[in-house]
């Protein structure tokens, strides 16, 4: 994996907006995909959208939500959402309307994360009762059409590649299902797995333990390439994150902190300071930062890219 020449440069990041208005924890953020706004999913059961440019607050959806909204995706045309949590069912919103249009429900448990599949035909939900289930968007039919039992705890997060579904699993298991050819690979971190994310030539993998260990895998060999630290990770899903350019990664910390490191070196190049509470998202448009912390604060950072 080589990182482009315009590497993301935090020393000329600078905080751009503080957004506040949720009453609870915020467990994800997502842009839209033309990235003029993001959706916020919170722990006081409700959704928030942003405009994160102008700092401004634009809508709130809630109601179907009688516990935390602990995901949230948009669809490719930001005309839909889906947002899941802790009613063991997860639901697809119109973003115009803050009307729910389709309930999905099977879980057992709470649902820890949502992603979508190759070209958002389907939707996979990843729970705490232990499964995947993979969701048919243009079928009326209410049950799921596949569900993958492999892991032995809780599946706290999930990144799809193509024909790759990544899953990671309180049980320490990094999973690794080939869709297509049917295959499953498990490399065993040892520790719960709280984020996951593919890098844009799928070729690497950044893996956050909560044991303060991020870990850059080779996707294929699942090899270690490198480890970064000098974060704190041990309670919560905190998420981590390549910058555009994939030049640094970033990750929240619970100690208040938004730690960056060079990708290659993996050497701790700086913190961005000012939340009050652990940082447990982070997350990119082009060269703008949305992190969000567990007392409901989002902040927007600038950054001009570095020659």
């Amino acid at each position: 994996m080589t990182p482009s020449p315009a590497v993301w440069s935090p020393q000329s990041c600078a905080l751009a907006h503080t957004l506040e208005g949720h009453s609870g924890a915020v467990l994800a953020v997502a842009w839209t995909k033309n990235g003029r706004y993001i959706l916020s999913a919170s722990q006081d059961k409700s959704l928030r959208l942003w405009n994160p440019h102008a700092g401004t607050h634009v809508k709130t959806y809630s109601g179907p939500h009688n516990h935390e909204v602990t995901d949230a995706i948009i669809s490719e045309d930001n005309s839909k959402f889906l947002s899941c949590g802790g009613d063991k069912a997860f639901f697809q919103w119109d973003v115009t309307t803050a009307q729910v249009i389709r309930k999905f429900v099977g879980h057992d448990r709470k649902i820890n994360a949502l992603a979508f599949g190759p070209k958002q035909e389907v939707v996979l939900s990843a729970s705490y009762d232990k499964t995947i289930r993979i969701w048919d968007m243009r079928a009326r039919a209410r049950g799921p059409i596949q569900t993958l039992s492999d892991a032995t705890d809780s599946v706290l997060c999930m990144s799809v590649s193509g024909d790759e579904i990544a899953t990671g699993s309180t049980d320490g298991c990094l999973r690794r299902y080939d869709v297509r050819r049917g295959g499953l690979v498990v490399d065993h971190l040892l520790q719960p797995i709280g984020s996951l994310s593919f890098s844009s030539d799928r070729e690497c993998m950044l893996v956050s333990t909560l044991d303060n260990n991020i870990r850059l895998l080779e996707r294929q060999t699942g090899n270690l390439l490198t480890s970064y630290t000098g974060h704190v990770n041990k309670r919560f899903k905190v998420q981590n994150t390549f910058d555009p350019s994939e030049g640094v990664v970033i990750s929240g910390s619970e100690d208040n902190r938004v730690c960056v490191w060079d990708l290659m070196e993996a050497k701790l190049v700086c913190t961005l300071a000012g939340h009050e509470a652990s940082v447990l998202c982070a997350t990119f448009s082009e060269s703008t930062l949305a992190t969000a912390s567990a007392d409901g604060v989002i902040k927007i950072w600038k950054a001009s890219a570095a020659p």
